[in-house]
């Protein structure tokens, strides 16, 4: 039966060549042989997680952080489903996964036989490729249609744009290595160790990367255009934090639009309050670019999105170095496959003196004026409010402790990080992070986990509300809870952003069908999963919360969780209330 099943056992060995480190497990029976191929191999790093769907997410959270690629194994049925939301999510964030799914052989699909759906295709294009592996594993022929086909998957899934593949594998019972003859633990001890092997001849194809260039004239044809340029602006989309980059953008002394999620908080022209001003502002034609030049995923900012649609530049660059790129402004007229620090880092050698006039631009001091009006009005607007989670954001936000990552969950929380930013000057190396690929409320929780596991030494903080915290508890659910993780959970017990959605909350049907109004706390489930818990409803209370938080990771024992109450009449009161300020700050 092991020479049966040798080239599922090479499976694991062949991800093993390819540098793969890290295999989260969901238990089934049907994807038995993939589980023991992974679980016995000593290199793989493996971890068994219940809920499919949390499983998923914090495979994409240490896929993330690594910059690796991560594989997902799961039975057959309804199981391979639960993988679809973060699926989706890599795919639009950019992440690799390699998802092994076990199905039924062939002629039982349709047929009735439990566990048994249509597996083929099942993410469809939400992921680069979709493998079925053969079911009969005894031809020399099926063995190369397997070795070759791993090999592919992974090359595909790290060739730029990441992106997740999927390996859907048939298998025919029995799925379990025989176990005979076993009379005490030595023989059990030798069963482990001989029941499994791998072949070190197996088959690995290895895949050489390029560097992206263009030709001298094209090149010529850019800096032309940039150096008469002097309306320039420069926006970044979802990116992880990129020292080469931040320092070529600061030697350009061009604006830069910074979304929190951009991780160009410290670019020292970047432009953070862009979803504020741009809110209310009448007047925008003097901020309209002459030449927009972006790179990156997406873009929180709904504002800046409309303005530049309605206000759109007359040449618009995206750079990457491949694939093809969205049109998210709709005035894409280039783009350039590149990558962005290597970019403006030619740009920046080949610059003329023309910088020294564009930073005395009017069209430059209206961008900067205006960012540093918010960013005043930020510094004192909740002197004379309530207590509210907007004024909780801000507080966690300036308490955020040096090298930490920051997650973000979607919803309130996002905007609300987005409204105020990371302080460019106070530099303490952080990073931020959110599921901004489908932007879904599933997983943030469970993402967050995945980036702790993958990296005990640096602390994480997330940002969440309480709808989406509780649509993710399973991500408590294993048994490898990291110790490196503090939750800050604003619970206004319900959907709040549906109350600051001004058409939303005038519908009679709202407090039922949408804000879904729930009475739930933290405090059993932290108990349930022997997880630290403190409670606040207040700025004080919150402020001894936030200072009594050990930020040593070598000193933590366990996860955090801060639970902080706010009603939803208030943060909505205290919401619009900052909306007419603005507007004010605009009037003025």
């Amino acid at each position: 039966m092991s020479y049966a099943l040798q080239p599922i056992w090479n499976i694991a060995h062949i991800c093993h060549k390819h540098g793969i480190e890290n295999v989260i497990i969901s238990p089934g029976s049907r994807s038995a042989p993939l589980t023991l191929a992974f679980v016995r191999h000593k290199n793989l790093n493996c971890k068994v997680v219940a809920d499919e769907r949390s499983a998923a997410f914090i495979a994409l959270g240490i896929a993330q952080q690594t910059g690796k690629p991560v594989v997902l194994i799961c039975t057959s049925g309804s199981a391979a489903y639960n993988y679809a939301p973060a699926t989706a999510e890599a795919c639009f964030q950019q992440i690799p996964l390699l998802i092994l799914t076990a199905d039924r052989p062939p002629e039982w699909i349709d047929q009735f036989d439990g566990q048994t759906i249509r597996q083929t295709n099942i993410y469809g294009k939400h992921v680069k490729e979709s493998y079925t592996l053969p079911v009969d594993l005894s031809h020399q022929d099926a063995v190369w249609h397997i070795e070759r086909t791993i090999s592919e998957a992974i090359n595909l899934c790290q060739t730029y744009p990441f992106a997740p593949v999927h390996i859907n594998a048939p298998f025919r019972e029995p799925f379990y290595p025989p176990v005979e003859n076993i009379n005490d633990e030595e023989d059990i001890n030798n069963l482990y160790e001989n029941q499994i092997k791998y072949d070190n001849d197996v088959k690995i194809i290895e895949q050489i990367h390029s560097r992206p260039k263009i030709r001298t004239q094209h090149w010529l044809e850019l800096l032309e255009v940039w150096n008469r340029t002097e309306k320039k602006l420069i926006v970044g989309g979802q990116m992880r934090y990129n020292e080469r980059l931040i320092s070529a953008l600061n030697g350009l002394e061009v604006t830069v639009v910074a979304d929190v999620i951009s991780n160009l908080h410290i670019v020292k022209n970047s432009i953070q309050h862009q979803d504020v001003f741009l809110m209310n502002r009448e007047s925008l034609e003097e901020l309209r670019p002459e030449l927009l030049i972006t790179f990156g995923k997406s873009v929180i900012s709904k504002n800046l999105k409309k303005f530049l649609r309605e206000y759109p530049a007359v040449e618009h660059w995206h750079i990457q170095p491949a694939g093809i790129a969205a049109d998210t402004f709709q005035s894409l007229t280039k783009v350039i496959p590149l990558n962005p620090s290597y970019f403006f880092r030619k740009v920046l050698e080949k610059q003329t003196t023309f910088a020294e006039s564009y930073r005395q631009s009017f069209f430059v001091d209206n961008w900067r004026g205006t960012d540093a009006e918010i960013k005043k009005l930020n510094a004192h607007f909740f002197e004379e409010q309530p207590f509210s989670e907007f004024e909780a954001v801000k507080m966690l936000m300036e308490h955020l402790p040096k090298r930490s990552n920051f997650h973000l969950a979607n919803s309130m929380s996002v905007r609300y990080a987005n409204y105020l930013n990371l302080d460019k000057d106070a530099n303490k190396e952080i990073e931020v992070f959110s599921n901004r690929g489908t932007s879904g409320i599933d997983g943030s929780t469970s993402t967050a986990i995945g980036h702790a596991l993958a990296d005990d030494e640096t602390l994480n903080i997330l940002l969440t509300g309480d709808v989406a915290f509780f649509y993710d508890r399973n991500a408590f659910w294993n048994n490898y809870l990291p110790k490196n993780l503090i939750v800050i959970l604003l619970n206004n017990h319900g959907g709040g952003i549906f109350k600051m959605l001004p058409d939303a909350a005038k519908q009679p049907e709202s407090d039922e069908f949408f804000v879904i109004k729930q009475p739930l706390d933290a405090q059993k489930l932290s108990e349930e999963f022997e997880l630290e818990y403190s409670f606040c409803e207040d700025k004080t209370g919150l402020q001894n919360a936030l200072e009594n938080l050990e930020l040593d990771t070598e000193k933590r024992s366990r996860i955090s969780i801060v639970e902080v109450k706010t009603l939803i009449e208030t943060n909505t009161k205290v919401f619009q209330d900052y909306k007419k300020a603005v507007k004010f700050l605009e009037v003025d």
